[in-house]
């Protein structure tokens, strides 16, 4: 028997796949946190009021308007040189155990009709219902006893402050009991949002798709 020659096969390289990078988001300047802490927010707004109270501008600014029914129906953000609009935003609270989902509204105020897309009017119409709903008490007593006690005391101070203005707004948040925007303690002034990255981006939800919500101590 006549023995061939082994012929050394080629090597083998496995094929590589480069993942496609994220997109870039852009936000809309008004909901958009300042690059630089020194820079002043778009709007003035304590979270824990009303939307129709926000208006635009740093507190320092003299004559700030409120905004205007086109300021509520921009996009609220997309990916950058693309023309899709998000449809969904996953707003998160770096260190609370909070998440808020955001949908096009049904019935908005800003439009004739509802939009294929999120609006600034949907972020900040949907953050503040979802801020005034209660918190359960299941969901509170699983909490740690330091995040208890301080939204303990922010429930304790909202009817203080509710006591300057009517014994029904009074009666109301007796009603209600503790509201997620309790959570937030002081720190209910809205600074803006950013793209969440890494950790900061709950299992289960797409990157592109989740905002944190930047706040300072309310003025």
């Amino acid at each position: 028997m006549r023995l061939m020659p082994m012929v050394p096969s080629p090597p083998h390289h496995a094929t590589r796949f480069t993942p496609e990078p994220e997109p870039e988001l852009a936000i809309d300047p008004l909901l958009a946190a300042p690059l630089h802490p020194s820079n002043p927010p778009p709007l003035r707004w304590d979270v824990a009021e009303h939307p129709d109270a926000i208006k635009l501008g740093s507190v320092s600014a003299p004559g700030a308007r409120q905004l205007s029914h086109d300021d509520l129906a921009s996009s609220a953000a997309r990916a950058k040189g693309s023309p899709l609009r998000l449809r969904h935003m996953t707003l998160v609270f770096p260190g609370l155990p909070l998440t808020v989902e955001i949908e096009p509204d049904e019935r908005p105020v800003w439009t004739m009709r509802p939009l294929p897309y999120l609006t600034v009017g949907d972020v900040l119409y949907g953050l503040y219902r979802s801020l005034r709903l209660s918190v359960e008490p299941r969901e509170f007593d699983k909490l740690s006893r330091e995040l208890r006690d301080s939204m303990s005391r922010a429930f304790d101070k909202r009817l203080m402050r509710d006591r300057a203005s009517s014994r029904e707004s009074v009666d109301r948040n007796l009603h209600h009991g503790v509201r997620r925007v309790d959570y937030l303690g002081e720190r209910r002034q809205l600074v803006g949002l950013r793209p969440a990255v890494g950790a900061e981006v709950p299992p289960g939800r797409r990157k592109g798709e989740v905002f944190v919500v930047k706040l300072a101590p309310a003025q």
